[in-house]
């Protein structure tokens, strides 16, 4: 459990807001972010078909084929 040291203020209309030191903040932006890309790769795993893939090295040559490709047809 994320232990944090927060703290309660009351403004004079009477609106509270929690105030969290930087680091703890922090800590639970990167858990939220964990959390989201582990949610990602669950839904990419349940929606994996079985297909063959693309090797990445693949990926790479191809990326760079249109990025080439690009860079030409601008001059």
């Amino acid at each position: 459990m994320l232990k944090l040291k927060s703290q309660v203020w009351t403004n004079a209309d009477g609106k509270r807001f929690v105030v969290l030191p930087e680091d703890d903040l922090a800590r639970i932006a990167e858990l939220l972010e964990d959390r989201g890309l582990s949610r990602i790769l669950k839904e990419a795993k349940r929606t994996d078909t079985g297909t063959a893939s693309i090797p990445f090295a693949e990926v790479k040559r191809q990326l760079a084929t249109r990025r080439r490709n690009k860079s030409t047809s601008r001059t």
